[in-house]
This record gives C-alpha cells, sequence and structure tokens, in this order.
C-alpha cells in the first residue's frame, strides 16, 4: 500500500513541477519589490485552466503528504532481533611460570 502510495506522490510531484514550469511569468521581477512593478494584491484576473490544473495538483500533493504520513505513523513496527547474551568471558590461559635464568 505504501509503496503505491509512494510511486503516485511521485507522479504528483512531477506533473506539479512541469505545470509550475509552464505557467507564464508575471513579468514584474525584481521591480516589484521597489514597487514599480504590478500590485501584488490587486486583482489577478481569470484563472487559466493551467493555473486550475497546478492548484489541483497542488492540493492532491499536500492531502497524499497527510495521508502517507498517517500511514506510515500507524504500521507496525517490527520488534528488534533478539539479542543473545554475550558469551561468558573464559578464564585466560595460565601461562607457564616464569623461569629463573
Amino acid at each position: 500500500m505504501i509503496g503505491v502510495l509512494t510511486f503516485l506522490y511521485v507522479i504528483v510531484c512531477l506533473l506539479l513541477i512541469v505545470a509550475v514550469l509552464l505557467q507564464q511569468g508575471k513579468g514584474s521581477g525584481m521591480g516589484a519589490l521597489t514597487g514599480a512593478g504590478q500590485t501584488w494584491f490587486g486583482p489577478a484576473g481569470s484563472k487559466t485552466l493551467l493555473m486550475k490544473i497546478t492548484l489541483g495538483l497542488a492540493g492532491v500533493f499536500l492531502v497524499m503528504a497527510v495521508i502517507m504520513t498517517l500511514a506510515a505513523s500507524r504500521r507496525p513496527v517490527a520488534p528488534p532481533p533478539p539479542q543473545e547474551a554475550p558469551a561468558p568471558a573464559s578464564a585466560p590461559a595460565s601461562s607457564p611460570p616464569p623461569s629463573g635464568k
């Protein structure tokens, strides 16, 4: 299930990138920062089909992100494999007594 959602999410991401890149710029550029460009909050005119597609893809993107987050958080986490107790340290091998040479 998560794999299918991830695949669809990547497709929506790619379509959203293409839709944003295909849109025509407003032409204000850096002039908008100084007030020389068009008004930022003024009427934008009618929305084109590409703008509607972009808004729809953005909505699908956000909804899928929430669904995938919820699905991943409810996914049961496998318990860690049991760790075996470390082997007891064996007594060091006795070395022969030093010879008095």
